[in-house]
């Protein structure tokens, strides 16, 4: 018989997959990301074709979420991007608090990215309709709530794998 601690933990644990999953969903620009518990933040990865600069990204991007959270009257935590390249690919990493995380926020990541990198993003072409779009940012920010209030106990990665999502959790 499982008793309350343990169903919390449940709960926090799926939504914590719920959150990667559906972003997954709604972003196919994100290649991957996982909820990194020791700093209670997100790492997204894109992947872009040929080496990148990405202090230029950081020079954007750092900037404009400043500016987004000033106006929503948050506070970032963490924030770093990080790029790592071999041969013709570039994986960019960017980390965030969930504290201060918003399903908008997530949002304007992904556009800037699109914007900087355009046809180099490298990423899985899904046409969601409208309607399913709407419907995985409210579960962003439905999961977001939740694991913003309680804290998840373990690791969670999300990543797509040929059209597919998959989840491990440690």
């Amino acid at each position: 018989m499982l008793n309350n601690l343990q169903l919390k933990d449940v709960g926090s644990i799926q939504d914590g997959v719920g959150l990667l999953t559906s972003i997954l969903q709604r972003y196919s620009e994100v290649g991957s990301v996982q909820y990194w518990r020791e700093q209670n933040a997100l790492k997204f990865t894109f992947m872009t074709m040929r080496s990148q600069d990405v202090s230029s990204l950081h020079e954007i991007l750092k900037p404009a979420l400043e500016v987004f959270h000033k106006l929503e009257g948050t506070i970032m935590r963490i924030f770093d991007i990080t790029g790592r390249c071999e041969e013709n690919v570039c994986v960019i990493t960017v980390i965030r608090d969930v504290d201060s995380m918003t399903q908008r926020e997530v949002g304007l990541i992904v556009e800037l990215l699109k914007r900087e990198y355009k046809k180099k993003l490298l990423y899985e072409e899904i046409n969601l309709p409208e309607d399913e779009q709407i419907f995985q940012e409210e579960m962003i920010s439905h999961m977001l709530s939740s694991i913003q209030s309680r804290d998840i106990n373990k690791n969670v990665v999300a990543l797509r794998d040929e059209g597919r999502v998959l989840v491990f959790k440690n």
